[in-house]
């Protein structure tokens, strides 16, 4: 068996036990599994359902993905350590156990091909259903005999682990421990079948290292579901309620923390609906009793896959409750990523529209403006060119030829399909408008479903295009002119929803574009230009774009020198992941860190993996990056607190982390020196890392960049030197 076989094998069957709690964590994982043989027969059939269903899937072609994060696999974990559990041992009973691994395969490709449809997971479905199929079949099974173990469990333990194990089980079971924390624990461990507080210890443990707001959502979820039972009056610790309480550990965890991004909102609404999960549980184990079937986790499923449901059909979604968009497998991680992300990448979600000139123009008239750009037209910019003395003409101004802006080129702002042109109707002279034909020479451009920009006022004979031509961004379209209503020359642009001239406008930002003012510049994205403002598309600059054009397949490499020696030589390579996001992989380290860039602005996503190493500080260092140059502009982005925080600090952030964050991450960028604007050959940048906690700068790391022909040729701070060697 090759390696990439092999590792497939092993990465699921661990991720199989971890993703039980949704989870990708292989410590976790680990704590699992152990925790699984403390019945033997039960941990080995659990094992064998998890490689029959991982070898079956591999075979059979279905996703490599899937089957290394254990989606395949857990739920045949659960139904192998359930059937281990129930019969005696013997060939039999594995045989039974590859029969109902299978089939709760199958039912989990099927239920995974209906459920995506609605954009909803499987969960425990499938174990559901094989194990009930098992439950119902074992009755007539008569041959395989009913399991007696759990009758003398320390016998048991002692065959695992001797003396030295029964008195550690004895002294945790023979405690006295409070009502709610002894169910607690015992509901956890009847998560992997395993009724005793020794496995419930063990889990909460693997939980809490593997997820601090995981195992903070357990404790609320649990005490809520406790203090209802309390208030309608029945004992929660009777036999069939105790291993039944992980409901409420699991519907907690997956509401507050995985399907949600974590934060005050997701924790409200498990308190609210653990409940509703109660309530479930009550009914659905009358409904079940005559079938002589446990309820396992049926209240469960039914509540989360009804919430996940009922939040997917909402018109307007609120930032208060956010479902997770890109699944980390962590509750954590999906908080901090999807803070960076709002933040950062929200404009995703809109296609690019770039300004339509070349050059830089003022805006004469922005949105919601005091001429025209009123009510269902609100959503406008009159765009003009100014000199140093802001005057949008030279001689007197008497004639449309003075003005600046006249008859300068107008490109499309992205790419598209001509709609509708209007040409033929004269310029005004200067102070007269033409109210009749009101938008003038004018082109409609449809960019996407419901969404076109529409360019008004242009120079009669001007246009060079016509309806039905495709157009790419930067493409001349045009000249400005001064046709239609339109006093003095300039250009009108607008987003629209419909093909029609002059059709209502819509709310729509402008991509990446700089401001001015003077010789002080700052870089917005996806926003909009304010009355006045000088503004202008990012020039790009040939040698900071060829620095970040990292192509898959590219290799790089690195030497990183501490306190005058090296340290290490780092070999790198340019990959993309299943979702075809690019990132850099690190062979020495085993590191990576995940990249984005639009062709005007270079950004990384996300770092994992060693720190103190080359490809980590090009990381910090390289964190937000606009592809043009601009002398001694800065921008300022926030780094996620996990990024650069202390293992020990990040347990107390994780814990507060939904609720605020203490340690804030700020990332500064200042264009710094350019040897030739023309034909540079050398770029200089700096970049900091300033750390906050509790909004007091406690720590900073900056970083001097040197790019040249080779690309990102040195990073520097005042003890650390990275140089690229594959020159």
């Amino acid at each position: 068996m090759d390696k990439h076989k092999l590792n497939i094998i092993l990465n699921g069957s661990i991720n199989s036990y971890s993703q039980v709690f949704f989870s990708d964590n292989k410590l976790f994982g680990s704590i699992l599994f152990v925790v699984s043989f403390f019945d033997v027969w039960a941990g080995l059939s659990g094992l064998f359902a998890v490689l029959s269903t991982i070898i079956i899937a591999y075979l059979l072609g279905f996703s490599e993905f899937n089957i290394n994060k254990g989606t395949y696999g857990f739920n045949s974990l659960l139904v192998g350590l359930g059937t281990g559990l129930t019969f005696s041992p013997g060939i039999e009973l594995l045989i039974i156990v590859f029969f109902a691994s299978i089939t709760t395969f199958i039912i989990s490709i099927a239920l995974e091909g209906f459920f995506a449809k609605y954009y909803l997971p499987f969960l425990s479905i499938p174990f559901l259903i094989g194990m009930w199929m098992i439950a119902l079949a074992s009755r007539d099974l008569t041959e395989l005999g009913v399991s007696e173990r759990g009758i003398y469990v320390a016998n048991e333990l002692y065959q695992i682990g001797g003396k030295g194990l029964i008195d550690v089980y004895q002294w945790f079971d023979y405690t006295e421990w409070p009502v709610i924390i002894n169910t607690y624990l015992l509901s956890l461990g009847a998560i992997f079948f395993q009724y005793n507080l020794l496995a419930g210890i063990l889990i909460a443990l693997g939980l809490l290292i593997y997820s601090r707001i995981s195992f903070l959502l357990s404790i609320v979820g649990f005490t809520t579901a406790f203090l209802f039972y309390n208030f309608i009056g029945v004992d929660i610790t009777q036999y069939g309620y105790t291993y039944i309480g992980f409901n409420y550990i699991l519907t907690a965890i997956a509401i507050g923390g995985h399907f949600l991004v974590p934060n005050k909102y997701s924790f409200l609404w498990v308190i609210l609906l653990l409940p509703i999960v109660v309530l479930f549980t009550l009914s659905v184990g009358k409904f079940l009793l005559p079938y002589q079937l446990s309820v396992f986790s049926l209240p469960f499923n039914i509540v989360v896959l009804l919430f996940l449901y009922f939040l997917k059909l909402r018109v307007k979604k609120p930032d208060k409750l956010k479902e997770v968009v890109t699944q980390l497998n962590n509750p954590e991680k999906n908080l901090y990523f999807h803070e960076q992300a709002e933040k950062r990448f929200k404009w995703l979600e809109y296609l690019p529209i770039s300004l339509p000139f070349c050059g830089e123009w003022s805006v004469s008239q922005a949105e919601n403006g005091e001429l025209t750009h009123q009510g269902e037209w609100k959503y406008a910019w009159d765009f003009i060119i100014t000199d140093k003395k802001d005057s949008q003409y030279s001689n007197t101004g008497d004639y449309p030829e003075d003005y600046h802006c006249y008859n300068k080129i107008i490109v499309a702002p992205a790419n598209g399909t001509v709609v509708d042109v209007v040409d033929g109707i004269e310029d005004n002279i200067i102070g007269e408008v033409n109210l009749i034909q009101n938008w003038g020479n004018s082109i409609v451009i449809k960019h996407a479903e419901y969404l076109f920009t529409q360019l008004s006022h242009l120079k009669k004979g001007s246009i060079n295009i016509k309806k039905g031509d495709i157009v790419k961004k930067g493409d001349v379209l045009a000249h400005c002119g001064n046709s239609g209503r339109s006093p003095y020359p300039h250009l009108h642009f607008q987003m629209q929803a419909t093909p029609f001239i002059g059709s209502k406008t819509i709310d729509y930002p402008i991509d990446h574009f700089i401001k001015s003012n003077g010789n002080v510049y700052n870089f917005n994205s996806y926003d909009k230009p304010l009355l006045n403002e000088k503004v202008s598309n990012i020039e790009i600059a040939d040698l900071i774009r060829n620095a970040f054009n990292l192509i898959p397949g590219q290799k790089l490499k690195y030497q990183i020198t501490q306190v005058g020696k090296v340290t290490l030589t780092e070999n790198w390579e340019i990959k993309t992941d299943y979702y075809n996001n690019t990132y850099i992989f690190c062979k020495q380290t085993k590191s990576y860190a995940h990249l984005f860039n639009d062709g005007n602005v270079h950004y990384f996503k996300s770092f994992t993996g060693e720190k103190n190493t080359a490809l980590y500080y090009y990381y910090l260092a390289l964190y937000h990056i606009p592809l043009g140059f601009y002398k001694s502009m800065e921008l300022t982005d926030k780094f996620p607190p996990n990024a650069a925080i202390g293992k020990i600090k990040m347990v107390f952030q994780d814990f507060i982390a939904p609720f605020y964050q203490a340690f804030k991450l700020n990332y500064t960028l200042k264009y710094a020196e350019i040897d030739n604007e023309l034909a540079p050959e050398k770029i200089s940048l700096q970049s900091r890392m300033d750390q906050y906690f509790f909004k007091k700068r406690v720590k900073s790391l900056g970083f001097d960049i040197n790019i040249d022909k080779n690309g990102i040729s040195e990073i520097k701070t005042d003890s650390i030197d990275i140089k690229l060697l594959n020159v």
